[in-house]
């Protein structure tokens, strides 16, 4: 159900995007009665329909979010199947927002990787970014004890550059230089390269995207940097650069919006095709959030595209459980998307649970003495190691669903990979050689052991044990294969509908635009400006619009069901049936059915008077069929028959058909004709343009489809090939290489051979049966040929009127021209106004 929603809400937003486009983008520069409120409304309006086609167009999202040093990146590597396929980094205050694309492909092969994409921030955007940062550094700059930012350095960027050295210079906080150092790095960024790059996209190899976009380390000493130490300002790029080599690219770092990243994944390794009801879905990886130098630029991205994630994955640091970091990054992301209940889109995972901090507990040991408590209850486990007890209660602070918690290892998970096909590689050479090296996973799969027996005792016990199943599904893989299982369920079962919903609300937003503007509208209408529609104008737009959908549902169908004629039956059935009928009626049966006797056909010759009166020598040869060339001369006759009642009842059915589109749109129809002048097509190819001509042209012939059945008939019939009966008879004929054809056994020749033979009664419908079904076999084939060259022809008619349907909806100003014959409009009334008030009053329930 959700996808025709969202389908109904595109076609919504982009109904009203195209009469924007009609509209100037600022009309209160075209006459002084106009407010220049409506200017903004427009902008507004143009913003909410943008953003409702977009969600309506997007696939389901699925943000990962988490605590830096989480192991977030090496996670994602081992849901895809390739653990380095990201660039994997300890510095944590930078960071980008990751769209993974993911793409099903066939053959269980190596995780493909490629098609970068890297989009930078719109001048809005940066200027949004800006705004976010310096709110947190006023709050920072208060911690320090300093003032807050005074309004006056806020104006430009320079004086806000000069407000950054004067708070350096009089603090050393942390968290304040920390923020400080970002921001003189984000605006020199902009100053260098914003004129240039802003609102650009680039598509950039994977060298490129590996050398750009990591970035060296920054000096973490920064309480005895100077100001001058921090990045310089770079040589200002004068023009938009052709391509983005991959210094470029660490130099506009701060500029980034986002990174596209198209992976092919085998379905061997995650089958992510088809279960979520869209053809793809997109994991967005969020930069590692809660360390001390976190980018607020990261933070303001984060939660930027967060407003447009239907399924969050929170990875939690299992190597270093109850840190309050996590529940800062639930407070954001609730702050962000407030009024709803996030835990019902939150799954979460706790990563690095092989480095479990168990050492507090007694270590392994504590492990191995649980084996002695029989039964082995949940309760006694989270007693004993109170680690993992603090560890599951930070998680199911996110959701109230224990069975959306999972305990994780991504090395692990990996490593299991790596061990199914020598032929799969699970990560790059370097990677592989670290799996590899002795003693590197000895801990994790020792633990892997430990918690998989612990898993086992606690399910004798008790089958329903969360705990259980968790610590189960890490000891098979490192919960990876479960995860990948839980998100592709979540996104079938809540994904697809909350992006419906997000989409929804969008579509309420486009909605209260319209208000707004009808409440302008209503303004200028106050002020005396007529704004009223000519019926034949609103007449002519619903004709027009009606016929393209009409049209293009009848284009859907094209070919799903054969020609019928008005009985509703196919013509191929019609065809078989008179065909049947046909040969059912020859004389030859006949004859020899009444030659038949206790089911042999026995040949005497005619004699005595008889024989003198029904001797007609050759003029017609009455005698019983023989040999199979003696039905030849009525199976081609029947035929040729068969083949020109085939063409008669094909055209019947064309002209039926496009008869019942016609009566569809009868109302529309006879209105057009109304409406329409053939004579004006002179008049608007001079006024408007060739183009505009072709589309009244093509609008004349689309207005009635039985204007299309001359034409659609004359095709077809040019590309007729007459069949050759020859070739389908199915019996052995006298020819070049036979002298004689098939002989039956009532012959003479045979009978006086082969006395005994087989009821020839029967052999004779055989015989007719199987002259039938050859017939029948070739004629119908014929029908279904005839039947595919109707449909392309329709298929090209309609390939021709319906974009000229859609894009003569989009002309108002020659609709009006149009229409102007049946009405006088108002010609102080600007077109742009009249095509507001239709926006207004546009109702999505229209689609």
């Amino acid at each position: 159900m959700e996808p025709e929603k969202l389908d109904r809400f595109q076609k919504y937003g982009e109904s009203i995007l195209r009469k924007i486009d009609s509209v100037p983008q600022q009309p209160s520069k075209q006459e002084d009665w106009v407010p220049a409120s409506l200017d903004e409304c427009l902008i507004h309006l143009r913003e909410a329909a943008q953003k409702t086609v977009q969600l309506a167009t997007s696939s389901v999202k699925i943000g990962v979010m988490g605590e830096f040093s989480s192991g977030k990146t090496l996670l994602l590597g081992s849901l895809i199947g390739y653990a380095d396929a990201l660039p994997i980094s300890e510095n944590p205050t930078t960071g980008n927002v990751t769209a993974i694309h993911l793409k099903p492909q066939e053959d269980f092969t190596t995780t493909q990787v490629g098609n970068f994409t890297v989009e930078y921030l719109t001048h809005d955007e940066v200027n949004e970014c800006l705004r976010f940062m310096l709110g947190e550094a006023n709050r920072r700059t208060i911690a320090a004890g300093l003032s807050s930012i005074p309004q006056e350095k806020l104006k430009a960027q320079n004086d806000i550059l000069s407000w950054c050295e004067e708070a350096w210079n009089n603090s050393k906080n942390l968290e304040l230089r920390y923020l400080l150092r970002e921001l003189v790095s984000f605006l020199r960024a902009y100053n260098s390269y914003g004129a240039a790059m802003s609102g650009r996209r680039y598509d950039i190899d994977a060298t490129t995207a590996r050398d750009g976009l990591t970035l060296a380390d920054q000096p973490m000493a920064i309480q005895t940097l100077n100001f001058e130490d921090l990045p310089p300002t770079n040589i200002r790029l004068p023009n938009a650069p052709q391509r983005l080599p991959a210094k470029l690219l660490q130099n506009s770092f701060p500029l980034i919006r986002r990174v596209n990243i198209e992976v092919k994944i085998s379905k061997d390794i995650w089958d992510v095709s088809g279960k979520s009801g869209t053809s793809e879905f997109i994991l967005l990886d969020f930069p590692g959030l809660g360390a001390a130098n976190s980018g607020v630029r990261d933070t303001y991205l984060s939660l930027r595209e967060l407003a447009e994630v239907q399924t969050i994955l929170v990875l939690l640091n299992g190597k270093s459980p109850g840190s309050d970091r996590a529940n800062k990054i639930f407070t954001m992301m609730q702050q962000q998307r407030p009024g709803q209940d996030l835990k019902d889109l939150i799954l979460v995972g706790v990563g690095r649970f092989d480095q479990l901090p168990l050492e507090s507990e007694g270590g392994e040991r504590e492990l191995d003495n649980l084996d002695e408590h029989n039964p082995l209850k949940e309760s006694t486990v989270c007693q004993k190691l109170k680690v993992l007890q603090t560890t599951l209660d930070g998680a199911s602070a996110f959701t109230s669903q224990k069975e959306r918690i999972l305990l994780l290892s991504p090395l692990l998970g990996l490593a299991d990979l790596a061990k199914r096909s020598s032929k799969v590689k699970a990560g790059s050479p370097e990677f592989l050689a670290n799996l590899d090296y002795p003693d590197y996973l000895d801990r994790s799969k020792r633990l892997q052991q430990k918690w998989g027996h612990l898993s086992e005792r606690l399910l004798e016990s008790d089958s329903r044990s969360h705990l259980g199943r968790q610590l189960s599904y890490f000891a098979q893989d490192g919960s990876i294969s479960k995860l990948r299982e839980l998100i592709q369920t979540h996104v079938a079962t809540h994904g697809f509908k909350q992006l419906y919903e997000d989409t929804r609300r969008a579509a309420n937003a486009l909605h209260q635009q319209q208000d707004n503007l009808k409440n302008i509208l209503a303004e200028i209408h106050n002020e005396g400006i007529p704004m009223a529609e000519s019926q034949a104008f609103i007449d002519l737009r619903f004709a027009v619009e009606t016929l393209d959908k009409t049209y293009r549902k009848f284009q859907k169908e094209l070919g799903k069901e054969p020609l019928k004629d008005k009985r509703g039956i196919t013509v191929s059935d019609v065809v078989k049936d008179e065909l049947t009928y046909r040969i059912l009626n020859w004389s030859q049966w006949t004859l020899l059915f009444n030659k038949a006797n206790n089911g042999m056909i026995s040949l005497t010759e005619s004699k005595g008077a008889a024989g003198k009166l029904f001797d007609r020598k050759n003029k017609i040869n009455s005698s019983l069929p023989t040999k199979s060339d003696d039905f030849y001369p009525a199976f081609e006759k029947t035929i040729k028959e068969l083949e020109e009642f085939a063409r008669d009842r094909l055209s019947q059915a064309v002209v039926d058909s496009l008869s019942k589109l016609s009566n569809q749109i009868a109302k529309e129809r006879d209105r057009l004709r109304e409406i329409l002048n053939p004579e004006q097509e002179q008049d608007i190819q001079e006024k408007f343009g060739d183009e505009e001509a072709d589309l009244f042209y093509k609008l004349l012939l689309g207005c009635d489809p039985n204007q299309w059945k001359e034409a659609i008939i004359s095709e077809v019939s040019s590309k007729d090939k007459t069949s050759v009966p020859a070739n389908m008879f199915p019996l052995a004929r006298q020819d070049d290489k036979h002298n004689i054809g098939q002989i039956f056994d009532w012959a003479p020749e045979r009978s006086q051979s082969n006395p005994r033979t087989a009821n020839h009664q029967l052999l004779v419908l055989r015989l007719r049966d199987e002259i039938t079904a050859s017939a029948s076999l070739h004629l119908v084939q014929y029908v279904s040929e005839v039947n595919q060259q109707v449909n392309a022809e329709l298929e090209g008619i309609l390939d021709q009127i319906v974009p000229c349907l859609q894009n003569i909806s989009k002309k108002e100003a020659l609709l009006r021209y149009i229409a102007a014959e049946e009405s006088q409009i108002n010609a102080e009334i600007p077109t742009w106004l009249q095509i507001l008030l239709d926006i207004a009053n546009f109702e999505s329930n229209s689609i």
